[in-house]
């Protein structure tokens, strides 16, 4: 497991909504041009949780990476390789 950072816009976005119950993208966005693909990520990756009809919600680690703007990240287990990239 290691503790990640995030990147600063991406944090921005976090900051921004981790109080609210519920929120829109638009609520999220830092007007920039990778608002999206960074959304997106933060979605995928657990932050954000998708309620249906545009609607978010924080989850407890967007709520815990607010304040620092550091998660836990752990590899997935499902294909281990070496630097060499050949299987173990």
């Amino acid at each position: 497991m290691a503790e990640l950072f995030l990147s600063e816009n991406v944090w921005r976005m976090v900051r921004r909504v981790y109080r609210k119950k519920r929120f829109l993208f638009d609520d999220a966005r830092n007007m920039t041009r990778h608002d999206q693909k960074q959304f997106d990520w933060l979605v995928e990756n657990g932050f954000f949780l998708s309620i249906g009809d545009d609607w978010f919600e924080p989850t407890e680690k967007a709520k815990l990476a607010a304040d620092l703007g550091a998660y836990q990240w752990e590899p997935s287990r499902t294909a281990s390789t070496t630097r060499s990239g050949q299987e173990k």
